[in-house]
């Protein structure tokens, strides 16, 4: 959610804090602010996005020691008050923070009681002052007081602190928040995700929960554990990616993350067309348990979570293992009867996602086998779980989640065969699929050569305030992640349904100006898409149907239609979701939306 960074050390802050605060913006986007401490603390702090802030800031600010935030609202609204970073009381402190403090009401009231007041709305600025309070009373040992604060916290947390007169360092810690510390020869970073680190930076730190990180310029780094023992940090090298962060003559993130899918699901492919064989680096630790599990659960959210009831299709039909797809929300909550034999895979594009981390943990302490495919290298899934597979998407920057998800597919297609395999099940077909979907960058530059065709879809639909999404088999969670991507971006309401359902009860919405999209590219169940477009049209609704090449029939059917190069059916949902977000997208460019921040959403839920 909220994006954070601090910086201190041998260079002007400003610029290298406003630098990380745009890698960081699909984090949050309501508001956004910077404090550069240099004898006293200089606090800025603007509404909107980090181009309002930017506008408000002096032409040089000296100080080599700042913290930042683009905030994402999930208590207080998003103006100027609510911004981060706060301060406190007395004016000493100022912080940021990513998280929810769940008892901030009591901690509230206690702190009132005590004589505090508090200018915003939000539960960050209750803990600011619960630090302070600590602080004062602990004869001004800030480790301490932190500690001690932290320690009476209910929620989640990660943040940066400055207090005043101490111009060359930095307070840290973390609790169920993603945070990382890394040093630099210019100086040391902390911050909310590793795409806010210069290309400079090489040494990265991953505090545990609760480890208090203390940046000195002068000293270099401190780490103090829950126990109150000094420890000693073990770093990692790290070179943040050069590519894929800027829009490369594109007009918004989105559109290029579309476009990106002919590189990145061919980088997704771990099948090695050489000796036939299908080879995840990073699983070999869990490959017996894989060879004699006896039932798969998928859990994600959103996106991911569509991603996973495919993958359900692929392990039932070719590993022939009980699967299904849980919403991690749901999941952690339901006291799910879970334990050694089960294979948790967890999906996210982040590996931060709040649900997922929580529904993995309860996963693993019941003794399954965890296992996260995700995008992002040392992340906290990828660190917790006790295997992983890597997108290898490069970063999304778009809020709506397009490349991630193909890939996501292209890996869960593959694993599907993997543990069919290492299970000694036998499916010829198995090597012609994974032919296929090694050479399906030609197909995604095929569609992706439609662009203007859907362009004019998208404007001749742009009247609707309603669309129907339907599919079976292996394209229905393409129907819903079509569906989730339109109303996303667009805002438009749309719904996605099994066609098969379409008569126990969404028919009824059915008229002229609820258009359906039917995904009839698969020919499993073709005939039976057939019967459902009839049924729509009979009741005057307009259909745009996605075919497979030459399908002729289809095409002389539908009202529109979208035409994807003809493949085998375990590849479809990888292209056929491709025009969609294409549509998606085209429809909110003719509504003025905002493709790449859309309202009320954020890149990574990394709170609950």
């Amino acid at each position: 959610m909220c994006g954070i960074v601090g910086y201190v050390g041998q260079q002007e802050a400003k610029d290298l804090l406003l630098e990380g605060l745009k890698k960081l913006e699909y984090r949050g986007y309501d508001s956004a602010g910077i404090a550069i401490l240099n004898g006293d603390i200089h606090l800025f702090k603007s509404p909107g996005n980090i181009a309002s802030l930017e506008s408000t800031l002096p032409s040089t600010i000296e100080g080599k020691c700042g913290i930042a935030h683009t905030r994402w609202a999930t208590h207080g609204a998003p103006n100027q008050t609510n911004a981060h970073p706060h301060v406190s009381n007395s004016g000493n402190m100022t912080m940021v923070h990513n998280g929810i403090i769940e008892n901030y009401q009591e901690l509230k009231k206690e702190l009132r009681d005590k004589g505090y007041s508090f200018k915003s709305d939000t539960y960050s600025e209750v803990l600011l002052n619960l630090i302070e309070f600590e602080y004062n009373q602990n004869g001004q040992d800030a480790a301490d007081a932190i500690r001690k604060a932290t320690s009476r916290v209910k929620g989640t947390y990660a943040i940066g602190l400055l207090i005043k007169g101490e111009s060359d360092k930095i307070y840290a810690i973390r609790c169920g928040s993603p945070l990382i510390i890394a040093k630099a020869q210019e100086g040391f970073y902390m911050a909310s995700d590793l795409n806010a680190f210069s290309t400079t930076t090489d040494e990265v730190f991953f505090p545990e929960d609760h480890d208090l990180i203390i940046l000195n310029a002068q000293e270099g780094i401190r780490t103090i554990n829950e126990k109150g023992n000094e420890i000693r940090m073990i770093s990692e090298t790290f070179q943040a990616a050069t590519n894929s962060t800027g829009k490369n003559g594109f007009e918004d993130y989105m559109l290029k993350e579309i476009f990106e899918q002919e590189e990145t699901v061919p980088l997704a492919m771990v099948y090695s067309g050489k000796n036939n064989k299908i080879q995840f680096p990073h699983i070999t630790a869990i490959e017996e348990q894989l060879k004699s599990i006896n039932r798969i659960i998928i859990i994600g959210c959103g996106t991911s979570w569509h991603a996973g009831l495919i993958g359900n299709y692929l392990f039932e039909k070719y590993a022939r293992i009980p699967s299904t797809t849980e919403y991690a929300s749901e999941f952690r909550y339901r006291q799910p009867v879970i334990g050694k034999g089960d294979l948790v895979i967890a999906l996210s594009q982040s590996g931060e996602t709040a649900d997922t981390l929580a529904a993995t943990r309860l996963a693993k302490r019941a003794g399954a086998t965890t296992l996260v495919i995700c995008n992002v290298p040392r992340s906290t899934l990828t660190r917790e779980t006790d295997a992983h597979i890597l997108l290898n998407a490069g970063p999304e920057i778009g809020v709506a989640s397009t490349k991630a998800f193909t890939s996501q597919v292209a890996i869960l297609t593959q694993l599907a065969f993997y543990i069919s395999d290492l299970r000694n099940i036998e499916h010829p077909e198995i090597s012609g699929i994974l032919k296929n979907l090694a050479g399906l960058s030609i197909f995604i530059n095929k569609i992706l050569g439609k662009k203007n065709q859907i362009k004019e879809l998208a404007e001749k639909y742009s009247f609707a305030q309603n669309f129907l999404f339907i599919g079976r088999g292996i394209n229905y969670p393409t129907a819903l992640e079509g569906a989730l991507k339109l109303k996303e971006i667009s805002y438009i309401h749309a719904e996605g349904y099994p066609g098969a359902e379409m008569k126990h009860g969404p028919i009824a919405l059915i008229d002229s100006n609820f258009p359906t999209v039917a995904i009839a590219t698969d020919e499993e169940n073709r005939l039976k898409m057939i019967s459902n477009i009839h049924e729509i049209q009979a009741r005057g609704g307009n259909v745009i149907v996605l075919i497979r090449q030459g399908d002729d029939k289809l095409a002389s059917m539908a009202d529109d239609y979208i035409e994807i190069p003809a493949t085998n059916d375990e590849a479809m949902p990888i292209l056929s979701i491709i025009p969609l977000q294409m549509f998606s997208y085209y429809m909110a460019k003719f509504k003025g939306c905002n493709v790449d921040q859309p309202r009320n959403l954020a890149k990574s839920v990394t709170v609950e």
